[in-house]
Formats: C-alpha cells, sequence, structure tokens
C-alpha cells in the first residue's frame, strides 16, 4: 500500500507540472502551520517478531504469547515551508508521533505468567516537497513527499510472577527504558481551503514510514537490548548474558528492528506570508 501511494503522488506531480507549467509564478514567501492526526498502524514483521517473545533463553521452555495494542497513532506536528514559484512548496515538518498502549502477556511451559505494557512514541524532522493546485476558487489541492531523521522512545512497564504457589512463588518488576534511532519517510495528499486571505484549514490523508535498526538502554538495571535468537524467539538480554550465551549454547543474537507504518488522517491551520 505504501509504495502505491508513492507511486501515485509522483505521476501526480509530473502530471500537473505539465499541466500548469505555463502558469505565472506567485511572489516569494513561506507558510507556517500545525497539524494534528490520527492514524492507524499497520501490523508488520515488528508485531510477527514480538509475538514470538520468551522469557527465557532455555529452549526447552515453551511459551504462548497473545500481543494486543498498538494499532492507533497520534500524529502532532508542526511545519514551516517555503514557496519556490506558484505551484511548488520545499520545507521542514518536526513532531512527534504517538503509539497506542501495546500489550504483551506470556505464559511459559515452567509456569511463569509475564504481562509487560510498551509506551512507544518518536520524534521526527522530514524535509518535504509539495505540488499544489488551485481546483475551485478558495480550494486547493496539494501532495507532498519527503524523508527525513527519527528517534523513538520504548518504555517498558510489568511483572512477572511464577515458580510455584505462594508463598513459593516468585514476583519480579519488569522496567525498561530503551531507545533507536533510524530512518522516516511521508507521502501524503491533502485539500486546502482557505478561510482568510491568507490563512488556510487543511484536510489530508498521509502514510507515515519509520525504519530503526535496533533499541538499547536500560532495561531492570543493566544495559540491555530485545535481541532475535537464531530459532526466531525474542527476549530482553543484557549484553553479558548474550556473550555468555553464544558461548555456551553456540546461538546466535541480533538486535530486533522496528519497521512500521501508518495511515494517518490529519487537520492543519497554517498561514501564508507573502513577500
Amino acid at each position: 500500500m505504501s509504495r502505491c501511494i508513492v507511486i501515485l503522488s509522483f505521476l501526480v506531480f509530473m502530471i500537473s507540472s505539465i499541466a500548469v507549467g505555463n502558469l505565472a509564478s506567485e511572489p516569494s514567501g513561506m507558510e507556517v502551520g500545525l497539524r494534528y492526526g490520527g492514524g492507524e498502524r499497520i501490523p508488520g514483521r515488528f508485531d510477527g517478531d514480538l509475538k514470538q517473545f520468551s522469557s527465557t533463553i532455555s529452549p526447552l521452555t515453551a511459551s504462548d504469547v497473545a500481543l494486543g495494542g498498538g494499532r492507533s497513532t497520534n500524529l502532532y506536528e508542526g511545519f514551516f515551508r517555503f514557496l519556490l514559484d506558484s505551484r511548488s512548496r520545499i520545507g521542514f515538518v518536526i513532531g512527534r508521533n504517538d503509539w497506542q498502549i501495546l500489550q504483551l502477556t506470556e505464559v511459559t511451559s515452567d509456569y511463569y505468567y509475564t504481562k509487560l505494557s510498551s509506551e512507544i512514541y518518536s520524534y521526527h524532522i522530514l524535509g518535504m516537497y509539495y505540488f499544489n493546485i488551485p481546483v475551485f476558487r478558495n480550494w486547493e489541492w496539494e501532495s507532498g513527499l519527503g524523508g527525513g531523521f527519527t528517534s523513538a522512545d520504548w518504555n517498558v512497564r510489568g511483572f512477572s510472577v511464577g515458580g510455584g504457589l505462594p508463598p513459593d512463588s516468585q514476583y519480579f518488576n519488569q522496567r525498561g527504558r530503551l531507545r533507536g534511532s533510524g530512518l522516516t519517510y511521508r507521502a501524503e495528499t491533502a485539500i486546502n481551503h482557505r478561510l482568510y486571505e491568507n490563512t488556510f484549514f487543511q484536510i489530508g490523508l498521509g502514510y507515515h514510514y519509520i525504519a530503526i535498526d535496533k533499541f538499547s538502554g536500560n532495561y531492570n538495571g543493566e544495559t540491555s537490548s530485545f535481541y532475535i535468537r537464531a530459532d526466531g524467539k525474542v527476549g530482553v538480554l543484557d549484553d553479558t548474558r548474550v556473550i555468555d550465551a553464544t558461548v555456551s549454547t553456540a546461538q546466535t543474537f541480533r538486535r530486533l528492528d522496528m519497521n512500521s507504518g501508518s495511515w494517518v488522517l490529519y487537520f492543519s491551520v497554517f498561514q501564508r506570508f507573502l513577500d
């Protein structure tokens, strides 16, 4: 789906450029605005990997994992862009993207129960190119493409309990604060409506994609990360345990990556300043 909107946007730019190539340019200027959006995240490999979560590295311990939440997103942005001519703009978007709380539960064959709640949010800065076409009187249609950088925080809260019946059962708090950075991409299309002379309201649809190759940080007091084992199981391990497990069990590990996209319906208000 993401490829479709990107290809469609490129076609719109090409056709529109030909159609309006002879129109006169407006004076130069800039636009400044604020945006709020709500969206739906598309589950992918990241979710599939988390469904293979295991709280132990023992290959003899079986587990059953349920994953819920994390589907809806909220987007908060500010943007400014410069008018190149009557139709083209370039600019920057700075914002934050919040996920719905992601819930993970696990029950193991050695009678442990783990419940983790993940709060995931990211900050991004994007360089964007927009093409704008007047539609009818006070209405405009625009499309944009861009890319940039993102930094994501992954905060984990939860517990593990098991090992027998009370008072022999054991209880462990689970606390983590991980961070990762990577690239982000955006394709969007919108309708602008002039409210006043140079004040506009905008409603649009965008596809927001982030790609982060690893997370690391503090988990239960240790420098740790989410790792994927050779058998596909995912767990939180500190660096020392990874080295020990690699030597003692001949297993290989790689850090869990996040590649995730979401469709966002957004609303913006912006002011146009002309020279």
